[in-house]
């Protein structure tokens, strides 16, 4: 593999690793009520969604993407108090075609349980991030005794 092709590709795993922690970074103030309940606040998240996003909740509901900007709505101050979460183990792997498929833990200070989420991504241009999330599985497990 030549070089530049190399740092392209380190290039675009990057910027795949931004959007996680973009995402995060606008769900958790907007989660907890700590930012004004305007859909500029929120709208950036819906519009990395893939026209054809689904998501399967750790309850086992699926949702596609106006069902998904519902949920979002609604979340706005629903986990005030709630401990913030911190991404670890976070793994990204190129897929051909500009695909990524990735997968992070979501933990919470003194909270046994983590979530566990893998998604389906691909380079967007018209994604705010250059990224857009095709597809959102999230699990729910106890957390391995450190």
């Amino acid at each position: 593999m030549a070089i530049d092709q190399v740092r392209e590709a380190a290039d675009q795993t990057a910027l795949v690793e931004a959007e996680v922690y973009r995402w995060y970074n606008l769900f958790f103030p907007w989660s907890r009520g700590k930012c004004s309940q305007s859909e500029s606040a929120i709208k950036p998240l819906y519009d990395a969604l893939d026209d054809d996003f689904r998501v399967v909740l750790t309850n086992g509901q699926i949702m596609g993407r106006a069902d998904y900007w519902a949920r979002l709505w609604s979340l706005y101050g629903e986990r005030e108090g709630s401990p913030e979460s911190h991404i670890i183990d976070l793994s990204i792997e190129a897929l051909p075609g500009g695909f990524f498929l990735t997968v992070f833990d979501l933990v919470k200070d003194g909270i046994p349980k983590k979530k566990v989420d893998s998604a389906l991504m691909r380079l967007d241009p018209k994604s705010p991030s250059g990224v857009s999330w095709i597809y959102v599985h999230e699990s729910e497990h106890e957390r391995a005794a450190a």
